[in-house]
């Protein structure tokens, strides 16, 4: 089993994205193109942005290698994956927890990482985006922007650790990290990056958050986090809401009507919730602040919905909604108080946009607008280049136009199929060789990047063991039914690590391997059948990030 994270060192991580640029145009797997230029591009903290669509705060936003893949795909707005005083072991999150078989869901939450580990994370992630972008003329350097998300009560953002985190986003040249990061570039061979520009790249990696609280948190916790960030902390600041605040029986009309029937949920998380009476005169306080502040206040709509586990898809007995079915939800909120603040409140969208919707929210005056549960079916990071070609000829309005959500809203709740539910198609079963590779799907949804195409083997994917964390992304997308994290042979960081799994793969060594082959260790690896050696020979040909 492969829980704990490794992370990708600086330097292998530059060296992965340009070898693989200029061999096969592609960072991590990913197409690496420019976006199309946009009609307008929109303000937003302080920046211009070449799209106003990226990657939500989730597994995609969590390791360096997964800001770098989505920038490829074509993301520029880049919702960093919620930081809090929980790390490791001590969430508690189970295995597998991630499950997408037409809509979304998760048991999964914050970053896995503690905040000192994920600074690093964002530090490399964001330098990297700065010099790829110059290097390879992907698109302007100045043109996407990271934004913090910090959880989940007022005294865990106010500790030591995640305070500190904060302050090195808001300005990393006094950390350590950053100095040897900015030493280590200079260090990388360039064609159109030199010292001068290195030593200009601005230290602030984000002057905004978005705040995520627990459900059930009340309005006037929620109120004093958001007063914090701004009056104390200067960034301008999101908050997420939640469906519920449409209440129970306005969310179970919509899903019914969608044929959603199958997801379950009680009244309990609806009395506990934050209500529309309490809400509304609390962003409107909120938005004040940020006016007296000079900054903007808005909201990110939505955040994800429990609901009920019945059939064993994930460990435990609540799961979190997100995709497609969470999408009508989303946007029924969003008209709610777009309507109840005039088309004033800015509002930042992530609840199951995709190719189909993206350009009339955006159209309609929301934006960023960032995804998850889209970035976990075929094509993978690669999706993003559709919602940002959706969006280049589009020129927002000023405000957020209600009327125009509503209209939305009822062409998909009443005559549009696209967000009903559809039963997902799955092939025969068939027995796995030691390295199934037919579709190569669980390469494009991985949001770790921990599945690699073997160059030279038609139809072979490795699976590699460091970066792997055991979401289950794969597993959801793999038409064969297989557990591509737990079903492929799997190349190891070190003997160590292959020792101490279950699952059969290998590792190279001074004159040869340590190989588990059908359950069994150290057998002699010359006389394993020969398409396993041709297969860990051509592994070990390839270029690879190295981990730390």
């Amino acid at each position: 089993m492969s829980v704990e994270m490794r992370q990708i060192s600086f330097p292998s991580l530059l060296e992965q994205a340009l070898w693989e640029y200029d061999h096969h145009k592609t960072i991590f797997g990913v197409p690496a193109i420019p976006v199309p230029q946009p009609a307008v591009r929109p303000e937003l903290f302080g920046k211009r942005l070449e799209s106003v669509v990226g990657p939500a705060a989730g597994p995609h936003t969590q390791l360096a290698q997964n800001l770098v893949a989505a920038y490829a795909g074509g993301g520029r707005f880049f919702e960093l994956k919620t930081v809090q005083i929980l790390w490791g072991e001590q969430l508690g999150i189970q295995r597998p927890c991630i499950y997408v078989p037409d809509e979304g869901y998760n048991v999964e939450w914050s970053t896995e990482l503690s905040p000192e580990q994920a600074a690093q994370e964002y530090i490399k992630g964001y330098l990297a985006l700065k010099l790829l972008s110059k290097e390879l003329s992907l698109g302007d350097p100045d043109g996407f922007l990271c934004n913090l998300s910090v959880g989940y009560d007022l005294p865990g953002i106010q500790s030591p650790a995640v305070d500190g985190f904060i302050e090195t986003m808001k300005n990393a040249s006094r950390s350590p990290f950053w100095q040897q990061c900015i030493a280590q570039a200079k260090e990388q061979t360039w064609k159109q990056v030199d010292e001068a520009y290195i030593d200009a790249i601005s230290p602030c990696i984000s002057n905004s958050v978005t705040i995520s609280t627990m459900h059930g948190c009340p309005p006037e916790q929620i109120q004093a986090i958001a007063a914090y960030m701004m009056e104390e902390k200067g960034l301008h600041t999101y908050i997420k809401c939640n469906p519920t605040l449409l209440g129970y029986d306005a969310c179970r009309s919509m899903l019914d009507t969608l044929g959603y029937t199958h997801i379950q949920f009680d009244h309990e998380q609806f009395q506990h919730d934050m209500k529309q009476q309490d809400a509304i005169p609390m962003l409107k306080a909120l938005m004040e602040t940020g006016k007296r502040c000079g900054l903007r206040f808005g909201v990110k709509l939505t955040n994800t919905f429990p609901v009920k586990i019945q059939n064993g898809e994930l460990p435990g007995d609540t799961m979190y909604l997100s995709g497609k079915a969470l999408f009508p939800l989303s946007l029924s909120t969003s008209t709610m108080l777009a309507e109840a603040t005039e088309g004033k409140l800015p509002i930042s969208f992530s609840g199951g946009a995709d190719e189909t919707c993206v350009a009339s929210l955006y159209a309609a005056g929301i934006y960023p607008i960032t995804v998850a549960t889209m970035l976990l079916k075929p094509g993978g990071y690669a999706n993003l280049s559709k919602l940002a070609g959706k969006c280049a000829g589009v020129v927002p309005e000023n405000r957020v136009n209600a009327p125009a959500l509503n209209a939305l809203l009822e062409h998909y709740l009443m005559e549009d199929s696209h967000f009903r539910p559809k039963a997902a198609k799955k092939a025969p079963v068939q027995t796995p060789p030691f390295s199934c590779g037919r579709c190569r799907s669980c390469v494009d949804v991985c949001p770790n990047r921990a599945n690699f195409r073997v160059e030279g083997l038609d139809k072979k994917v490795v699976h590699l063991d460091a970066p792997c964390n055991d979401c289950g992304a794969c597993a959801s997308a793999c038409p064969f039914g297989f557990k591509p994290y737990a079903d492929k042979f799997v190349l190891f960081p070190d003997p160590y690590t292959l020792y101490h799994s279950d699952r059969d793969g290998f590792t190279p060594i001074e004159g040869g391997y340590v190989v588990r082959w059908q359950g069994k260790v150290n057998q002699p690896w010359q006389s394993l059948p020969v398409e396993v050696l041709a297969f860990m020979e051509a592994v070990g040909r390839m270029k690879l990030p190295e981990f730390e």
